[in-house]
């Protein structure tokens, strides 16, 4: 991982620069940004352009302090809609160059279909087309992407993606202690990024990336890196309080581990996981009582999902106006935003916290089932090669039950999805990426 640092240290100089200008210079910051990009366009350095598009996405994810008169990186939340413009505009000049293409966009084009058709209901037509293109464009352009690095740059791409996404946290981290105003939230850990919970969806996807990594041999890492990577990933967590983040990478672990035994009987244990998931439950509030971490876990507000039951209970009674087809992305915003104040009284503040009411909202049922039909082929083709895919979907399937991200696109969270999307859809293959001769750019 040092040597990736050394390798991409003027790079890393470059989003330093970026940065400072983004928080100090005022609009100066906008001009070169784009610049960069467009450089390192020209100069097919796509492999700074994936990272600048996660960084950005990370930045933009940051919510200001309490009581702050500006947001000090609006920068990142008014350049993130131009990234996943770049990757396209790229591609499409070099597109010989990025054959053969991942398949992995085919199997969204129905969902695709659906949510556009259901545009027609949109309360915001023009944020809904936004989303919508958005939402095209990250998912193909982010496969196509990560086909084209790990082509050329093998091991390299990935140690260095993972070394970046481990440096951003490491630099939350910092912050825990130099600058807690930025790094906390309500007395919880944040980090980087927007809130708690964000940091805990984050984390368990940067988990699954790490262990897929190892699992399919993309790239090798140090003991010392290794046990780095797993310190730098669990202190985080265990300062986020996350409980979703918590037991997402607990399933996707204990999944994982039971895989390596037997198939079958990790199957066996979802369906398990399943059918007693109350009486699970309240064997965990059991051991967190008669450890005393009730504070820690929350406990007075367990069963009520932190108000998310409040504002499912008020989504699903809307759904039923866009049962079949939904309103288009952004509608599940658009109706439950008027209605803040009114959740809030009765003990919810934000949003849905749900990726399937989300989904359910903005596309109808027939959405939903695009969508997830589109994930199932995805996983049923890549289980005849490694089972590793069971564990991946029990942790997501719980992970965005309380959290609605899943609906978005321009978010750090989508990005590690769909490269580990990639990597499962690859597998079609028996994890064969292709290969080509190593480009003497720098990666």
């Amino acid at each position: 991982m040092i040597i990736a640092y050394k390798e991409h240290s003027q790079f890393i100089l470059i989003l330093a620069i970026m940065y400072v200008l983004g928080v100090w210079g005022g609009p100066l910051v906008y001009p070169v940004f784009l610049l960069f990009m467009f450089l390192f366009g020209l100069r097919g350095r796509y492999f700074e352009m994936f990272i600048i598009t996660v960084w950005t996405l990370m930045l933009a994810d940051y919510v200001p302090v309490e009581g702050a008169t500006i947001d000090d990186l609006k920068f990142a939340k008014v350049l993130k809609p131009t990234v996943p413009l770049f990757l396209f505009l790229f591609f499409l000049r070099d597109r010989d160059n990025f054959k053969p293409y991942p398949k992995l966009f085919v199997f969204f084009v129905p969902f695709i279909l659906v949510v556009t058709l259901a545009l027609m209901d949109s309360v915001n037509i023009q944020i809904g087309i936004q989303k919508t293109l958005s939402f095209v464009l990250i998912y193909f352009t982010i496969p196509v992407f990560v086909y084209y690095l790990h082509r050329h740059y093998q091991e390299r791409f990935w140690k260095a993606l993972l070394t970046f996404i481990i440096g951003m946290l490491s630099i939350g981290l910092v912050l825990r202690f130099a600058a807690p105003d930025i790094a906390m939230k309500v007395g919880r850990f944040k980090g980087v990024l927007g809130n708690p919970n964000g940091l805990g969806v984050f984390l368990n996807l940067t988990f699954i990336l790490w262990m897929l990594i190892r699992k399919f041999e993309l790239a090798t890492f140090t003991k010392k890196e290794n046990l780095y990577i797993l310190f730098v990933i669990l202190l985080s967590l265990i300062w986020t309080s996350s409980r979703n983040g918590m037991m997402s990478i607990f399933l996707f672990y204990a999944m994982f581990k039971v895989i390596q035994i037997n198939w079958f009987l990790a199957v066996v244990v979802l369906a398990g996981i399943l059918t007693f998931n109350d009486q699970l439950f309240e064997v965990f509030v059991g051991v967190v009582s008669f450890f005393g971490l009730e504070g820690y876990f929350r406990i007075d507000s367990i069963e009520e999902g932190s108000g998310r039951i409040i504002a499912w209970a008020f989504i699903w009674k809307e759904i039923q106006h866009y049962y079949f087809i939904g309103g288009g992305f952004g509608h599940d915003e658009n109706i439950i935003r008027p209605h803040y104040a009114m959740l809030s009284r009765m003990g919810h503040s934000g949003g849905v916290h749900n990726s399937y009411l989300s989904m359910w909202m903005d596309a109808g049922i027939v959405g939903l089932v695009a969508y997830f039909g589109g994930i199932f082929a995805v996983i049923n083709a890549a289980i005849k090669n490694n089972y590793i895919v069971i564990a991946f979907v029990t942790s997501i399937a719980f992970n965005i039950y309380f959290e609605s991200w899943l609906v978005a696109s321009l978010n750090p969270f989508t990005v590690i999805y769909l490269i580990i999307l990639t990597i499962f859809a690859n597998s079609l293959n028996g994890g064969d990426y292709g290969t080509t001769e190593p480009s003497t750019a720098n990666a």
